[in-house]
């Protein structure tokens, strides 16, 4: 009897263990799903705040073309009768200032790029390509060994110039793939170049480079550059770069005109842009979950638009400023 009685209690302590794990592993199960459905729901609302950030920007600088704005803020410098300068919205002007602004649980901070103010990387030639990357602070070896990649790419023929790579190169890679010989369909594409990577084009070709013609035949529109840019074209430091770039911002139309090196003939658009990158983080005032979102959107009339491309889920080069600009 004794002997049962010891039995029946181990097998009493072993079904409490067995239940007390079984409890732990279901609280603990109930803990991660209750958290994977607080990031979903944060995730949601994220890219909701950030669509709403990106059609505002977009409806603002549709708008801006409506009333008959240009970049100098003056309707007469399109032919119609002058006036004095206004306030202008930033997003009007696309020259890649961030805006936040509050909305519902939280917020979005946006801004809009003229893809106009960047180098264009299918129609900037040698020397334009080396001497950006010397004006960026590249070394010499670098540069050129990347110029060079990016001509073997976007070029038509097979021939391998001194330092770059063509299609034998590429598919010797553990992941093979040919050259494109060919231009740039998206400034994605120079991940797949020899020598670029991820944090080289994140922290600073994307910002400088395009493969869309904003109009200007060609030529950098400094009204809009980024400091990234006014380094690469005007070969200036950061520092003047940065100060350019906010002097320009507070500059009344009379001023910007004569503020860029070279005056008004060099690079100049007054004229709003017509195709811009529209960037948009939204953010809750509760979590650190966020999500970014981008559209490539060209002006093709008075009311129309069109994209050009849409990321649903942007790379980021990490938060925007904690300032409007």
């Amino acid at each position: 009897m004794r002997n049962e009685r010891g039995a029946i209690l181990i097998v009493v302590v072993w079904a409490l263990v067995l239940l007390m794990a079984f409890a732990t592993e279901l609280a603990y199960t109930m803990r991660i799903e209750g958290q994977t459905a607080d990031t979903y729901q944060q995730e949601v609302s994220t890219y909701y705040l950030a669509m709403a950030g990106l059609h505002r920007a977009l409806y603002k600088w549709v708008q801006a073309q409506q009333r008959g704005l240009t970049m100098l803020n003056q309707p007469g410098a399109l032919g119609r009768r002058q006036q004095q300068d206004e306030p202008q919205d930033i997003w009007s002007r696309g020259d890649g200032r961030w805006l936040s602004e509050e909305f519902g649980a939280g917020g979005y901070w946006v801004r809009v790029n003229d893809e106009g103010g960047k180098i264009n990387l299918n129609q900037a030639d040698e020397a334009a390509l080396r001497q950006s990357l010397v004006n960026l602070g590249f070394e010499a070896k670098f540069g050129d060994a990347l110029t060079d990649a990016i001509l073997d790419w976007r070029d038509t023929d097979s021939l391998v110039r001194l330092h770059g790579a063509e299609s034998d190169y590429y598919r010797s890679l553990p992941i093979p793939y040919p050259a494109k010989d060919g231009p740039f369909d998206t400034l994605d594409e120079l991940l797949l170049v020899n020598g670029m990577t991820p944090a080289l084009f994140y922290g600073r070709f994307r910002d400088v480079f395009t493969v869309y013609s904003g109009g200007g035949g060609g030529t950098t529109n400094l009204l809009t550059a980024g400091p990234l840019v006014l380094q690469a074209v005007l070969g200036i430091d950061a520092t003047a770069a940065q100060d350019l770039v906010q002097r320009r911002a507070e500059a009344n139309s009379m001023d910007l005109v004569n503020l860029m090196p070279g005056g008004a003939g060099r690079g100049m658009n007054f004229g709003l842009p017509t195709i811009v990158t529209i960037e948009s983080i939204g953010y809750l005032n509760t979590g650190g979950v966020t999500r970014r979102l981008s559209a490539v959107v060209q002006r093709i009339g008075l009311n129309q638009y069109r994209f050009l491309r849409w990321q649903d889920r942007q790379e980021g080069s990490g938060p925007p400023p904690q300032s409007s600009g």
